[in-house]
């Protein structure tokens, strides 16, 4: 009875081994899928980064010129109200208003 018991004891040990050893390799299969679209995401990340370099180079000059052409334009927009401003008082003298 005990020798029978003992083979019991190692056949289950063995069984309970083996369903270890495969969740081990469908563990390990799984990690490598993962790590492989790590990789592809870590390249795709990097491929963002180098197309997006010169969009970091070349912005702060733009907006740079963008603030001088709005000033600019706020100028002209000044010059523009006070030219109408100038013209409807001339046309007030002349007589030509709306009626």
């Amino acid at each position: 009875m005990d020798v029978l018991l003992a083979a019991l004891t190692g056949a289950a040990l063995l069984v309970l081994l083996l369903v270890v050893g495969i969740g081990l390799s469908v563990i390990t299969d799984s990690l490598r899928r993962i790590n492989g679209s790590l990789a592809k995401i870590s390249w795709g990340v990097r491929a963002i980064e180098s197309e997006t370099d010169l969009l970091t180079a070349n912005v702060p000059p733009l907006v740079e010129t963008f603030a001088g052409l709005d000033g600019g334009a706020k100028i002209i927009a000044e010059r523009l109200a006070s030219a109408e401003r100038h013209l409807a008082g001339a046309a007030r003298l002349l007589g030509a208003e709306k009626r």
